[in-house]
């Protein structure tokens, strides 16, 4: 297995990482939950990157000069297609890789999305300040969590892998309930749907239910959310009691829950697409932060939401 190291930087709850393109330097958040790599239309047009043609695009993205993409919020048209002739991060680089143009960034000059995330085994240790992406070989029935010390605990659970939507996604269970999740880094906190929330036994209205404000995706389109708690959150092996969490207004119906970068602030995740599992350990800290705000590193032994 051959890998690049990229260290992190968290800004608040978002992840992000160096690179070049067209050797000009740049700040990317790295989203696990986009489909797509985006990148600010003003960089765009001030590097004259180049239309992306049909070649670039794969099988996910139509090749008119526009796009439609969907987020929390609702439909955003993006202006354009284009690509980059050489995008380099971690040391090395890689030739002819395709964006979305994107109005509205706030601090970054793009994303990285599942179009270059999903070709490759990625380790996300957000809260040491890591990742790495893994080119994996030869290791189909290997244990990935290598990480782990021996004798302690980790998780590993099936990759629901849909091709016409990629993205980490898999089953957990909230309050008992069957859930679809998507392992979303570009979501500040951890999300459910207010549909899902009620079908787990929590509905906006109930008692001890308070308004959290308006949130958005990578669409910037704003919906209201509510944060509420909710007995069991069966995430793997692991079970997080009475975790506190974001319920969304959205009429989104791709996911139940949004398993956001405050859920990988506290774990140590391997989303590996060749053997389509998810493995990961939880490393200290609080699991959920519905707070949005940011928070130290998590430190083994701090008190965490486990109801452990």
């Amino acid at each position: 297995m051959t890998s690049l190291t990229l260290p992190v930087t968290m800004n608040g709850l978002k992840p992000t990482v160096s690179a070049k393109v067209n050797g000009k330097e740049a700040r990317f958040l790295v989203d696990s939950g986009a489909f797509f790599n985006g990148i600010s239309a003003h960089f765009a047009v001030d590097q004259k990157m180049k239309a992306a043609t049909i070649d670039h695009l794969g099988s996910h993205v139509p090749g008119e000069a526009a796009a439609q993409f969907v987020g929390i919020g609702g439909q955003v048209k993006a202006a354009a297609l284009v690509r980059a002739d050489e995008f380099a991060f971690g040391g090395s680089a890689i030739k002819d890789v395709p964006f979305i143009t994107l109005a509205r960034l706030t601090g970054e000059d793009g994303l990285i999305g599942q179009n270059l995330l999903g070709l490759f085994d990625v380790e996300y240790d957000l809260g040491h300040g890591a990742m790495k992406v893994l080119a994996a070989k030869g290791c189909k029935d290997a244990n990935l969590a290598y990480w782990a010390k021996p004798g302690t605990a980790y998780s590993v659970m099936p990759m629901d892998w849909d091709p016409d939507r990629p993205a980490t996604r898999g089953t957990i269970w909230i309050n008992g309930v069957k859930m679809r999740a998507e392992f979303d880094t570009g979501s500040d906190t951890t999300f459910i749907t207010q549909r899902a929330a009620a079908r787990a036994g929590v509905k906006v209205t109930d008692p001890g239910v308070r308004e959290a404000g308006y949130s958005g995706g990578m669409d910037r389109g704003r919906i209201k959310t509510w944060a509420a708690r909710f007995a069991t959150v069966k995430i793997g092996d692991e079970e997080i009691g009475n975790g506190l969490l974001h319920i969304g207004d959205t009429s989104e119906d791709a996911f139940d829950v949004l398993v956001g970068a405050d859920f990988f602030l506290s774990h140590h995740v391997l989303a590996s697409n060749s053997q389509k599992k998810i493995y990961f350990t939880y490393e200290g800290g609080q699991v959920f932060n519905a707070s949005g705000k940011a928070r130290a590193a998590p430190v083994e032994g701090a008190t965490d939401d486990r109801g452990q």
